[in-house]
């Protein structure tokens, strides 16, 4: 299971997980050796901006570029996977764009109804999925084996299901899985 930390004070509690930081933090912690993904909101007032952005974090040193979709419509959507091809090709990085092809959704809906990978956020509060989620925390960072051991996931595969219908029913080519996933879960009544 994959994991992924908000703060490097917890890489050592997690050997193995991967660093996300915000395009301000890069420098500093590229600096300090850690291998760096670059988190990326895209926003509708920045889309025109996510090469420059990306261009900036790769040359800050992230060695990965992850982009995270919010409020953007499908055209916006189209155009940020384009740019994330010429920046995985032009810049030699990898790049994870969290979106998906209503197509997969459609073809393999199991594969949507997931708890991994599991997210330290800065605080040290461990997450299914994706940050947006506490309400499914599966606790504070102390043993990540012992809190995934006591940890029960049904409600997340629950949650995932419930997303996943929403997501089905959205028309476009790409869909923000992550974005589905966060406004479910802040309508549903129940977490973990």
């Amino acid at each position: 299971m994959g994991v992924e930390v908000h703060d490097p004070r917890w890489l050592a509690a997690v050997p193995g997980a991967e660093l996300v930081v915000a395009l301000d933090e890069v420098a500093e912690h590229a600096a300090d050796g850690h291998r760096v993904t670059v988190l990326i909101d895209l926003v509708p007032d920045n889309v025109f901006m996510l090469r420059g952005l990306a261009a900036e974090a790769v040359g800050e040193g992230a060695r990965k570029v992850r982009v995270r979709p919010y409020g953007v419509d499908r055209v916006d959507l189209v155009y940020a996977a384009v740019e994330l091809n010429r920046v995985a090709e032009d810049d030699a990085v990898e790049v994870q764009f969290d979106v998906t092809s209503a197509a997969l959704l459609r073809a393999d809906p199991a594969a949507f109804v997931r708890v991994d990978p599991l997210v330290v956020t800065a605080d040290g509060t461990v997450v299914p999925i994706c940050a947006g989620l506490e309400r499914y925390a599966l606790g504070s960072l102390g043993s990540l084996d012992d809190l995934v051991a006591a940890w029960d996931p049904e409600p997340v595969r629950d949650l995932c299901r419930v997303a996943l219908t929403r997501a089905l029913a959205d028309t476009g080519p790409l869909v923000s899985w992550y974005e589905h996933l966060t406004r479910t879960a802040d309508g549903m009544r129940a977490g973990c």
